[in-house]
């Protein structure tokens, strides 16, 4: 009688015991450095369409029940998804998240700095004069001075921290260490997983450098400003972007200013992005011999699963390497 009872205990408890923590993700680069981690033991559920940008997104129903589902919410920051600070206030999710860009050890840049060091690197005093009016924030400052803001702001933390090799190590041990504290029975798992990502990362890292310091020099222009992460830590030779902000499109006077800076700096290769139309990248270009390539921040074509942000770091240096190469 008490082995049927044991028996009947352990199946009505079996569908609990056997649950998978949900883990709500803001964009698939986030939904990368997760599933390094998390492999087969849990539910990823990203908000953010790998087609489309954070920077122009729009909260639906369903994204709202995602998030309102999750044992956890993994986001960049309010900087970069202001569209989830309410949903995770009212959902109460907003302690349990983890916020990328407020994660100890994160190594940030801030655009004032960066535009700063362009001045000096490039000795081009009028390219970032819309920049110069913002005052420089201290690193852990990203929360103030975005009242009235859309998209993400230029003036503070660069939010595009998935771009760094170091920064996404620091976001795989903060989601190590919460899946564990969800799902100790598969401890073990997380903390291997863990260990093999930093591994991996280490030698892709090695492999990308030798790679890139072979067109290291080369000039270039980006589609917006967005990628110093990934262009400070290889050493690449950013001299422009066409837009501030993804969301702005540049008018007449900038358009003017790019196309001299091409001049002047012999560019060899303007990207676009795929989330944003490439019409003013071909209208830059018309009657030059200059190249251009679409550079894809957010990965939206790399295959999920615990090799993926490998396969984004692959894939980013790929486009780097095959037009300024």
């Amino acid at each position: 009688m008490n082995k049927v009872f044991l028996a009947l205990g352990v199946s009505v408890l079996s569908p609990l015991a056997l649950a998978k923590p949900v883990i709500a993700t803001s964009i698939k680069p986030v939904s990368m450095v997760v599933a390094a981690i998390a492999g087969d033991k849990a539910d990823i559920q990203q908000i953010v369409s790998s087609t489309a940008s954070p920077h122009d997104f729009a909260m639906r129903p369903s994204d709202l029940k995602k998030i309102t589902d999750a044992d956890t919410v993994v986001w960049v920051g309010e900087s970069l998804e202001r569209f989830l600070e309410k949903p995770l206030e009212n959902a109460g999710k907003e302690a349990s998240s983890i916020e990328w860009l407020a994660l100890e050890g994160m190594k940030l840049h801030n655009f004032a700095e960066e535009h700063h060091d362009d001045h000096e690197k490039h000795d081009d005093h009028e390219k970032h004069d819309d920049h110069e009016k913002h005052d420089d924030h201290e690193h852990h400052d990203e929360h103030e001075g975005h009242e009235g803001h859309e998209g993400h702001d230029h003036s503070g933390i660069d939010p595009h921290v998935w771009l760094s090799p170091d920064n996404a190590l620091v976001l795989a041990k903060a989601v190590t260490a919460r899946l564990v504290s969800l799902d100790s029975a598969n401890a073990d798992y997380y903390k291997g997983n863990l260990v093999s990502f930093e591994k991996g990362l280490g030698a892709k890292d090695a492999e990308i450098r030798n790679a890139l310091n072979k067109v290291n020099k080369v000039p270039y222009i980006v589609f917006h400003d967005g990628y110093s992460y990934f262009e400070q830590h290889y050493g690449l030779q950013n001299v422009g972007e066409i837009t501030v902000s993804p969301e702005r499109k540049p008018g007449a006077k900038k358009v003017a200013e790019i196309r001299h800076e091409i001049e002047e700096n012999k560019v060899q290769c303007v990207f676009s992005e795929p989330q944003f139309s490439p019409a003013i990248v071909k209208t830059l270009l018309e009657g030059s011999n200059v190249k251009t390539a679409p550079l894809d921040p957010l990965g939206s074509q790399i295959k999920m699963g615990t090799n993926a942000y490998f396969s984004f770091l692959d894939s980013l240096s790929g486009q780097f390497l095959n037009c300024l190469g």
